[in-house]
């Protein structure tokens, strides 16, 4: 049986105490998240997002393709198969 004294549960309680108070502190509180239509992004913003998208989309199609060319469709198979 375990029996503590009192030095010993006095102690233990402010350790306990000590760190339910310090997880609490690490956390952050947000009042207000901007919606969309909250943050009015400019026209050239919204632009090069745009072109962004775009452009990565081309060039992961690009890569693909050329995959394709050099290797063959077996080899995306073999690759997709086990992430299915």
């Amino acid at each position: 049986m375990n029996r503590l004294t009192v030095d010993e549960r006095r102690r233990a309680n402010e350790l306990r105490r000590l760190s339910a108070t310090a997880q609490t502190s690490h956390t952050l509180t947000v009042d207000h998240l901007p919606t969309p239509s909250d943050a009015h992004w400019g026209r050239s913003a919204r632009l090069a997002t745009l072109i962004t998208i775009v452009l990565g989309g081309a060039l992961a199609i690009f890569h693909f393709a050329q995959t394709l060319s050099l290797q063959g469709p077996a080899s995306v198979v073999d690759w997709l198969l086990p992430r299915l």
